[in-house]
């Protein structure tokens, strides 16, 4: 079935998942006493992970190949991150002037994953009945780690070369110092990669590849049949958090609100792009994308604490949940997979 990208839009701003967003965002607004309660919000996570890992291994060993078929998508992945931390990086110095610290910690949460674009990614498809490849979602961690990765070394790189320039007194970043806190990027991979979510997603998908789609025919039950339910929760609570989160917006340069947009909506088109170049449905294409285009809030705080402690979380914090969600929810998602579609016809 064809869809213009107004339709696509409007299904997807009006589907239950997105409109338990704006309930969200809406208490908020009229200071409701509406909270989910941090444990419930894990709870929900986890379960959401657990079913796309769990779904995703049992898809890969339907696949011709198993796993070894999917390793150009994980390798793709690596490359994907990589790559968006680093042009990020040096947009951020160079165009917004951003000192070094904040600049590899946005560039990190630019090239890692939003889970959130992901969930409304895999709510859109279900919602307009289009298919897509199972394993996708799957190759998350690929692709958020090694963004990580790439943006605590270049913050790192950037402040220690500014330091051996002897920076004037008043370039901002002057007052970069370390706290003596120093983590090797070995132990920053395996940081993102045991995250709960990550951990619990990887898990799942393990437990799929070994158990296989016959003998989990009874718990896809759960996994399956409530999943959008559960997402309804996580996007409520998504709503409540975006809209805390308006407030830390006006300590954000305004240069930056372009161009997270920029970035978000370059990286959706080109992983596009290269999906379907690699065989992927629209639908698989669009999931991919999501992982390209969004902007984590969550592995990205945890490991820039540590490793950047001199970047202000209030700007990526910001500007993920602020910015780059909203724009990918609303405008990116219909696109991308608009332009899928047009390519593989």
């Amino acid at each position: 079935m064809d869809f213009n990208v107004f339709d696509v839009m409007v299904i997807n701003l009006t589907s239950a998942p997105i409109l338990f967003f704006v309930l969200g965002v809406l208490a908020v607004a009229v200071k409701s006493d509406l909270y989910i309660p941090g444990d419930v919000g894990r709870a929900v996570v986890i379960f959401l992970m657990a079913s796309i890992g769990i779904r995703a291994g049992a898809d890969i060993v339907k696949m011709p190949g198993g796993v070894l078929a999917v390793v150009p998508f994980a390798l793709t992945s690596i490359v994907f991150g990589v790559t968006v931390a680093a042009i990020s990086y040096f947009l951020l110095v160079k165009l917004i002037r951003l000192d070094s610290a904040n600049a590899g910690a946005l560039a990190g949460s630019f090239g890692a994953v939003s889970s959130a674009t992901l969930m409304v990614a895999i709510s859109l498809v279900d919602s307009l009945g289009i298919t897509y490849e199972k394993f996708v979602p799957a190759l998350y961690p690929f692709m958020d780690s090694s963004a990580i990765v790439m943006a605590v070394f270049l913050g790192k790189w950037g402040m220690e070369r500014q330091k051996s320039l002897q920076v004037s007194s008043d370039s901002p970043a002057k007052a970069l110092k370390g706290n003596g806190k120093e983590k090797k990027l070995s132990s920053m991979i395996v940081e993102s990669m045991t995250n709960s979510g990550v951990y619990v997603l990887l898990g799942s998908l393990v437990i799929g590849l070994i158990t296989g789609p016959e003998r989990l025919e009874r718990e896809m039950i759960f996994f399956r049949d409530i999943f959008r339910g559960v997402l309804c929760i996580f996007l409520l609570e998504m709503g409540i958090l975006a809209a805390s989160r308006l407030k830390e917006l006006k300590a954000v340069s305004p240069l930056v609100i372009p161009l997270a947009i920029s970035i978000a909506f370059v990286n959706g088109i080109v992983s596009v792009y290269v999906a379907t170049a690699l065989g992927l449905s629209p639908g698989g294409a669009l999931i991919f994308s999501a992982l390209a285009a969004g902007a984590s809030y969550v592995t990205v705080p945890a490991a820039m604490r540590v490793a950047l402690p001199e970047a202000n979380p209030s700007l990526y914090l910001g500007t993920a949940i602020g910015i780059v969600f909203p724009f990918n929810m609303a405008i990116g998602l219909p696109v991308y997979l608009m332009f899928a579609q047009y390519l593989v016809r």
